[in-house]
């Protein structure tokens, strides 16, 4: 298999060159060599990002997996053109020089390699750090973006942290990057949509990798670190012109391939399409695909999209949310074509922590959630994990949003305890 050297370090251990320069060294019983790094750079072929490596840090590592004493380095240009070993194994390690999150706007590279050093033998050691998290780009069809007036997408491997993408998000879309989580051999792509006359769009899609294991080393099912996943959405109109649904259609390339393959695409299930039909959580029918869809779950019951001012009853926001399996998460996105709505939820973001509306804020044992509230002279209670219903009440945002005129979009992702998940979208009007 020809590697992709994302990140290259030459360890050469040098005979006789203590010849050469006059220091004095260590004497080892067993003898000892000396290392020169050097540190060089190959694209991967998943993405053409220049990644400089001067800032990458280096450490050396003894046989036990522990940090050698003396030679941790905080970056590349930092390392000792020479460095004397005693005779032994070792490893060298390095990585991007920043923290490795769930979810990135950039890449994240890491790698290590074990080498031993023998008394007066040349030694060369090559460190590949490869990419070490997975990247997700979102496209759309000329048709998409004429249809739906608002709409969400939510990307997640299992766990409660997902990818968000929404109608107000810069176009074109930013690439995310996604640690998997050890053996994800499925991604949940879930898609809320309201069409520009009033119907509601849902789709709950299972990516899976299995189905192209002709194009990887060892038919391993599981993503991994370097792929490369492209989602495609186009809406599906019926004979009279009408919107009935949405299509994803998923690709792949793998880091050490320059092709793209598809992706096998789970259709899970599928609602709305009429005007006035299925609104999510309102008891309308699912039309499930094969196996179902798990989201049944759940209930979800968002009231109508309304027009909202400060006299609007608050009790008309109530939003209630159960699961038989217990609450594990209810994330609040929120977007809004007010630039001073924006604003206003970038300010809440850095003065509490843990309450980011835009990216999606947890609502479940949120208590800074509560201080919130409590601070804008309102009571908030949130659920506690295993809890099995809560009302939401978005009618506590009417008075904050009366005098901020455009459309609010609240978007509405609940988890269980046993990962069964459903969205739903709620847009406030304010004139």
């Amino acid at each position: 298999m020809n590697h992709s050297k994302i990140f290259l370090i030459s360890a050469i251990v040098l005979m006789g060159l203590s010849s050469c320069v006059n220091e004095e060294v260590p004497a080892y019983e067993n003898g000892s060599g000396k290392m020169q790094l050097e540190v060089d750079i190959l694209k991967p072929k998943t993405t053409r990002a220049t990644v400089d490596t001067k800032d990458f840090p280096v450490t050396l590592l003894d046989a036990e997996g522990n940090p050698l004493e003396g030679h941790k380095y905080d970056k590349a240009t930092d390392v000792p053109k020479q460095i004397q070993l005693p005779v032994g194994q070792y490893a060298a390690e390095s990585h991007s020089p920043f923290e490795f999150e769930k979810i990135m706007d950039k890449p994240y590279y890491k790698g290590i390699e074990e080498f031993y050093i023998r008394k007066d033998i040349n030694t060369e050691v090559e460190v590949i750090c490869r990419m070490a998290n997975g990247s997700f780009e979102v496209n759309f069809s000329d048709a998409f973006h004429a249809v739906f007036r608002a709409w969400n997408i939510m990307i997640n491997d299992g766990t409660e942290t997902a990818i968000s993408y929404s109608a107000t998000d810069e176009m074109p879309l930013p690439k995310k990057y996604m640690r998997f989580e050890e053996e994800t051999s499925q991604i949940f792509v879930n898609f809320v949509g309201v069409t520009n006359e009033g119907s509601r769009i849902t789709m709950s899609n299972t990516l899976t990798k299995e189905q192209a294991s002709e194009q990887y080393d060892d038919d391993n099912p599981y993503f991994s670190g370097g792929d490369a996943i492209v989602l495609n959405f186009t809406p599906v109109e019926s004979t009279e012109g009408d919107i009935t649904g949405i299509t994803l259609k998923a690709d792949i390339q793998f880091e050490e391939s320059e092709v793209t393959y598809p992706l096998e695409v789970e259709k899970k299930g599928t609602t709305g399409g009429e005007e006035g039909g299925d609104t999510p959580g309102e008891g309308g029918e699912d039309t499930p695909g094969e196996g179902g869809d798990e989201s049944d779950a759940i209930t979800l019951n968002l009231p109508e999209d309304m027009t909202v001012s400060v006299s609007t009853d608050p009790a008309l926001g109530d939003t209630y949310i159960a699961s038989e399996y217990g609450l594990k998460s209810i994330k609040v996105k929120m977007s809004s074509t007010s630039d001073e709505m924006i604003s206003s939820l970038q300010d809440l973001a850095g003065n509490y922590n843990g309450v980011d509306f835009i990216n999606g804020a947890e609502v479940v044992g949120n208590q800074e959630m509560v201080r919130l509230f409590g601070d804008l002279g309102q009571t908030l209670a949130v659920p506690a994990e295993s809890d099995k219903e809560y009302t939401f009440p978005i009618g506590n945002f009417f008075t904050l949003l009366a005098f901020l005129p455009g459309e609010h979009t609240f978007t509405l992702t609940i988890t269980d305890m046993q990962g069964n998940t459903k969205d739903g979208i709620l847009i406030l009007t304010v004139e």
